[in-house]
């Protein structure tokens, strides 16, 4: 499907919606955004020895347009199409009903439950791109999930289909894998301004199938830019069976100033009884320095709004991600052992908010990667600008 053909469907289902909505009187709201980045990078000669010389330039992050549909309070339906990259690809696509505002019951295509960068869209986090910690994160699925919650409590769980279920039939693809999982958030202090939660995230994971290389389990880190789209480090473990992760996240606000952290563990299970285990984490700070405002808690998503007029953000953060098994490595063989290592950075940031549907950010990284194959760790310089609009 071209952009072209995707523009023309979403026009025909937008006026079929309208159509529908003067007959059943649905709310139904157009969404869309667009972020535009620019970067530039700086790299050691052990980097442009062993990735190549990364190239800067200009690229698109995310350019969607989508519906948010209520039907009375029960009922609430949500699609996004992105067309960034020149290619069409889902976004969220789910139906939702809602026992209450605080219970509700969803089955579509939507983010997985795991950590509190799950409770975030792109154009809304302190980072322009995932701290690499999160790239256990597994994104979207298709799946049934129910969320309740009250002042104190937050729990998310479901199950899921493998990414291939999106994509490829089951002739194709070979068995699919699955996915259940659960994020449990407690608020033990959280008022107007000032308070905190912390939360604990579990995942366990069917290996996913693939006629060619049979069941695997895959991580790959790019160096935290969406221009150049290079991988840092990359692990394959093609003789997995299943996967257990876990993550622990807190999250504290006080008026102007906000913390986060999460810190992720895996392990694999793999043929033959060998286990992999990897490791990642970040720490971010952030805070209004120009036109202070307190950052609002979100109970809904157990996140934090970004603030929405003529305000400037300062963030600092530091993150790594250890996808290199020593005593797997030394004692196996693995055949996509090649790319894995670790990675750290440094990061720091400026967002300047026009209002709630315009916003420029810099973000500048210092990242080390050292590879299990490498003797000499590269170092990667990124500078990134970016201009977002949502709405």
């Amino acid at each position: 499907m071209n952009i072209r053909h995707s523009l023309l469907l979403a026009v025909t289902s937008l006026g079929a919606m309208t159509a529908i909505q003067a007959q059943e009187k649905l709310d139904i709201k157009l969404t869309g955004r667009a972020l535009f980045d620019l970067a530039t990078y700086s790299q050691n000669d052990a980097a442009k020895t062993q990735d190549g010389e990364m190239i800067g330039g200009a690229g698109i992050r995310d350019m969607r347009i989508g519906f948010k549909v209520n039907y009375g309070p029960s009922w609430f339906f949500r699609g996004d199409v992105t067309f960034a990259n020149n290619k069409v690809s889902l976004k969220d696509i789910y139906v939702q009903y809602n026992f209450s505002k605080d219970n509700f019951l969803r089955a579509g295509h939507y983010t997985v439950p795991f950590g509190l960068s799950s409770a975030y869209g792109s154009a809304k986090k302190e980072y322009l791109e995932e701290p690499e910690g999160n790239v256990y994160q597994p994104g979207r699925r298709i799946g049934l999930m129910h969320t309740i919650s009250n002042h104190h409590l937050w729990w998310q769980y479901g199950i899921f289909a493998d990414n291939s279920a999106l994509t490829t039939s089951t002739d194709k693809s070979g068995p699919q894998g699955f996915t259940v999982a659960g994020r449990l958030i407690w608020r033990p202090v959280m008022g107007e301004g000032a308070g905190f939660h912390v939360g604990l995230s579990g995942m366990h994971v069917k290996a996913e199938s693939d006629l060619k290389k049979g069941s695997h389990i895959a991580y790959a880190s790019k160096y935290l830019t969406a221009v150049d789209r290079r991988n840092a480090i990359a692990v394959d473990l093609t003789d997995a069976r299943w996967e257990n992760k876990f993550t622990a996240e807190f999250q504290g606000i006080y008026r102007n100033f906000q913390l986060s952290s999460q810190y992720y563990w895996s392990h694999v299970n793999r043929l033959g009884g060998n286990a992999y285990d990897t490791k990642g984490f970040y720490v971010s700070a952030r805070g209004v320095i120009v036109n202070p405002v307190d950052y609002k808690y979100n109970y809904v998503t157990s996140g934090v709004d970004s603030p929405g007029s003529n305000n400037l953000e300062l963030m600092l953060g530091y993150g790594f991600l250890d996808l290199g098994d020593t005593h797997a490595l030394a004692h196996s063989n693995i055949p996509g052992m090649a790319g894995a290592g670790k990675m750290t950075d440094y990061s720091a940031g400026l967002s300047y908010f026009f209002n709630k549907y315009v916003t420029v950010r810099l973000n500048y990284h210092h990242m080390d990667v050292k590879q299990w194959s490498q003797t000499e760790t590269k170092k990667v310089d990124a500078l990134q600008f970016r201009v977002q609009y949502i709405f």
